[in-house]
């Protein structure tokens, strides 16, 4: 099996499909990982302790690049694509993004595909313009359709494929996964105050909904909101975002309660989950749920907003609370009542903590992607079909 990523995905897109990439090895399968070389200092091929090959296609300058500095550079790395796979063919390709998708051509294989977020629905809150984005849309929809099978990461992408003429029978909901030994609910914990703790974890951009839990927090009184951002290298008041929201959380009178810690490494992640009371998630729209998925295998409740993947990963009433998006009164509810109701936290965050490992570890996850492998081909794939005809 072989699996296209390039680096300019996003930073939880990557570590996933290198995540994806070790499960699928350690369950026995050959697994080659191709990315874009971006450093001279990294060696072109290399076996990762985790099992599978990794290889830095050697196409375009050793920097990173945009997206639009990227799309020159595919056919090039369609043609290393073409050469590697003369001398060993694989059995089936998993291209994740829509830009991988353009730099592959017939390999004699089956192709399967993932978007981990499609243009129509960022398109649907970001109000992306121009012919740019229409093109994106256009290329997204002649993938998928070309594609033996698309994974999806959750309900919701399932029905917008369905909305852009992919059929049910030729998709497979496989969602993203976690490692439950590293997120767990037994580990170290990061040092806290007397205040009850509401965590914030995402890449401090608008449509991560950061607006609405500063709002919502003047419904939350005696309660501090901590904002961890896992990407960003600089200092927090150095992100024009930031100083936005600071600035609403003056406006609002809570700025005392608000904190933004800056980078959170993979690592210290989970200490960080766990010294919280409850994690909100209430972004714009939200393709995987990682973040709710880490808090509930830390064993910690999520409040979260009922879009995308997070419909999903949280079962209302029974592992967290789903609230409307845009709503900070229904938030602000929502985290006022949890807060107050330390037996009802508990309950979720046993739940939550069994719902992860029952259905989102790396093994499960590997277990279903190998499934759609096999759907891919034409024979299990036409059996799929009959079953759901």
């Amino acid at each position: 099996m072989v699996a296209a990523s390039w680096e300019n995905d996003p930073v939880e897109q990557r570590a996933h499909v290198a995540g994806l990439a070790a499960a699928l090895s350690g369950h026995g399968h050959d697994v080659t990982l191709y990315v874009r070389r971006d450093s001279r200092a990294l060696p072109e091929r290399r076996r990762t302790p985790h099992g599978y090959e990794l290889v830095r296609v050697p196409e375009g300058p050793t920097t990173p690049l945009s997206r639009a500095e990227l799309l020159p550079h595919l056919d090039g790395m369609a043609a290393y694509l073409d050469r590697d796979w003369e001398r060993r063919s694989p059995d089936v390709v998993h291209l994740h993004s829509w830009m991988s998708g353009l730099a592959v051509r017939d390999s004699g294989a089956p192709l399967v595909q993932s978007f981990h977020a499609l243009k129509v629905v960022e398109d649907r809150f970001q109000r992306s313009s121009g012919s740019a984005a229409r093109w994106r849309m256009a290329l997204e929809r002649l993938i998928a359709i070309s594609a033996d099978r698309i994974i999806a990461a959750s309900n919701d992408e399932v029905a917008e494929l369905g909305r852009i003429g992919v059929p049910r029978s030729r998709m497979s909901l496989v969602p993203w996964g976690i490692d439950p030994d590293q997120f767990s609910p037994d580990g170290p914990t990061a040092s806290r105050g007397h205040r009850a703790r509401v965590l914030a974890v995402g890449e401090v951009l608008p449509r991560n909904g950061f607006h609405t839990a500063i709002d919502a927090m003047a419904a939350v009184p005696g309660a501090e909101l901590v904002i961890a951002d896992p990407v960003r290298l600089t200092a927090p008041r150095h992100n024009p975002e930031v100083r936005r929201l600071l600035q609403y959380a003056e406006k609002r009178s809570v700025a005392h309660r608000v904190r933004f810690t800056g980078e959170v490494t993979t690592t210290a992640l989970p200490a960080l989950l766990r010294s919280a009371d409850v994690v909100v998630c209430v972004p714009w729209y939200e393709t995987s749920g990682i973040t709710s998925l880490r808090a509930m295998a830390c064993g910690i409740p999520v409040v979260a907003a009922k879009v995308g993947a997070l419909a999903d990963v949280v079962v209302d009433g029974l592992t967290g609370v789903l609230v409307p998006p845009h709503d900070p009164v229904a938030l602000g509810r929502a985290l006022r009542d949890l807060l107050a109701n330390r037996l009802r936290c508990q309950f979720y965050s046993i739940a939550g903590a069994d719902r992860v490992r029952a259905r989102y570890s790396w093994d499960r996850v590997a277990e279903a992607t190998v499934r759609a492998y096999r759907q891919a081909t034409p024979e299990e794939g036409k059996e799929a079909a009959d079953e759901m005809g």
